[in-house]
């Protein structure tokens, strides 16, 4: 399988204090086309191990079917409005006040939650989250309204971001008393640990690097 560094699309961000920048979809013309194993825009058409219909078009998302199998086995059928905010800072902490700065929804559950998160990662793929070891951590997070209902099971092999996801999209876990759809995984060099999480209307998509190898 093809894999790449992953690199979340952090748009006006140079440092931890520069503050949260809104990546406004509405203003991004890309329009996508998902027509079974087809992947068709401006630049194209792809083939990928999938088979979905529909279409991506600014800050709206509606398909349904199966996605790209590299990357776990998700099927899905969705129609959703989306927003989505980027920041980074030096740990998850100032990473999600960065972000509440923007967009409070239901940050402050979540903030509270990070102990409990940082025990999923850690129980699930051997990554502690708050160490010192710590040098970045970067991401995105959605607002989105919408409806769909998603089941996925992603099992360890390496993504075409180059993470090893483990976990189940569509299982809600209790973690610090909210209910969470969480993934998490390890880069192939074993420098960054990815989490992925949706939490009623609210996704994020974070990237905690490392100075050196996170796990043994």
């Amino acid at each position: 399988f093809a894999t790449s560094r992953y690199t979340p699309r952090l748009m006006g961000c140079c440092n931890s204090r520069e503050k949260t920048t809104v990546v406004d979809s509405s203003n991004v013309t890309l329009t996508r086309f998902h027509l079974g194993p087809l992947e068709v825009d401006a630049d194209g058409v792809l083939l990928k191990p999938k088979f979905n219909l529909g279409f991506e078009s600014g800050s709206l998302r509606v398909f349904a079917g199966v996605r790209d199998v590299r990357d776990g086995i998700v099927v899905d059928s969705i129609a959703m409005y989306m927003k989505s905010y980027a920041s980074m800072g030096q740990s998850l902490l100032e990473f999600l006040q960065e972000m509440k700065a923007q967009e409070p929804c239901i940050l402050d559950e979540v903030i509270t939650a990070i102990p409990d998160i940082t025990a999923y990662v850690l129980e699930t793929v051997g990554a502690d989250i708050r160490s010192d070891k710590v040098t970045l951590v970067e991401g995105v997070m959605y607002v989105y309204v919408g409806v769909g209902v998603t089941a996925g099971v992603y099992l360890g092999w390496i993504d075409t971001e180059g993470f090893r996801m483990m976990g189940l999209q569509g299982l809600i876990a209790t973690v610090g008393g909210l209910g969470f759809s969480l993934r998490t995984g390890i880069s192939e060099e074993k420098m960054s640990a990815r989490l992925v999480g949706f939490l009623t209307n609210v996704g994020f998509d974070i990237i905690i690097r490392y100075r050196e190898p996170c796990v043994k």
